[in-house]
Order: C-alpha cells, then sequence, then structure tokens
C-alpha cells in the first residue's frame, strides 16, 4: 500500500504526486494474481484510463526524465553557490582556529610573564637589604645587627 498523500487542486481535483504514480505503478507491477490489479484500482479510487494515461508516460520514459528533475530539485543537492560558500567557510573556519590558538599562546605567555613579574616585585619589597655590613653607617649596622639577632 502506498504511504504517500494524494493531494487536491483548487478545484478539488485529485493531484497525484510523482512519488505517488511510481510508488502505485511498482504496485501495479507486482500484482499478478487474478484481481489483484482491479483491487489495487479500487482501494485507490482509480479509474483504468488514469492508469494506462502513467502506463504510457513510463514505457516513453517521461518518468524517468521526471525522476531525473525531482532529484535535481532535492533539498539534499548542493548548488555551486553553496558548494563555494561551504569552501569559504572552511576557509575562514580555519583562519579562526588559528587565531584562537595565537591568543591561548599569548594568554599563556602574558600568564607566566606576571608570575616573574610577581616573584621579582615579592623579592625586591624585602626588609632584608641587601647591603654588605661592611658599606653600612654605623646606625644601619646596629639595625641589622637587631634584625638578624646577632648582637
Amino acid at each position: 500500500m502506498t504511504d504517500v498523500q494524494v493531494g487536491r487542486t483548487a478545484t478539488g481535483v485529485r493531484k497525484f504526486s510523482f512519488a505517488f504514480k511510481v510508488e502505485f505503478l511498482r504496485e501495479w507491477d507486482a500484482a499478478v494474481q487474478r484481481g489483484a490489479k482491479a483491487r489495487l484500482m479500487r482501494e485507490h479510487n482509480l479509474a483504468r484510463q488514469t492508469v494506462d494515461r502513467w502506463l504510457v508516460s513510463r514505457e516513453r520514459g517521461e518518468f524517468t526524465a521526471s525522476m531525473v528533475t525531482a532529484a535535481r530539485k532535492s533539498r539534499f543537492e548542493v548548488t555551486n553557490t553553496e558548494r563555494a560558500e561551504l569552501a569559504r567557510l572552511r576557509k575562514e573556519n580555519e583562519a579562526l582556529k588559528k587565531k584562537v590558538a595565537q591568543g591561548e599562546a599569548v594568554q599563556q605567555i602574558l600568564g607566566k610573564a606576571y608570575e616573574l613579574l610577581e616573584g621579582i616585585t615579592e623579592s625586591s619589597t624585602d626588609t632584608d637589604e641587601q647591603i654588605p655590613p661592611a658599606l653600612m653607617s654605623a646606625t644601619e649596622y646596629a639595625k641589622w645587627l637587631e634584625r638578624t639577632k646577632l648582637s
């Protein structure tokens, strides 16, 4: 049994889609038992003349041409402009991936530089002066002795 819906025109005339016709003729060819073709026409409420027109069209190759046309109109077919757009988007995607990788590398470098500068700042703010005791004044030397608890 065909799964394809049959539509109606604005005037109420039944309109059969190409898919319905192909499916019906496939069932028609498979109907080999006595009365099977008549039963099939009754099921779909079709006149013998309609089926005969479809059979003649198929014999003339009109269905093959219609199949090619339907395949070209397929929603899955990609046109040349869509292919070009896809190629452009892929190229742009690659360029953006490179920029993101560069940005992440810069971020890592800046993070390490920040840690290094922070370490330098902490070490430069130590309370221990790096002046050798021999070069200190008497008061500085006395303070140094107290801080180091050598006095």
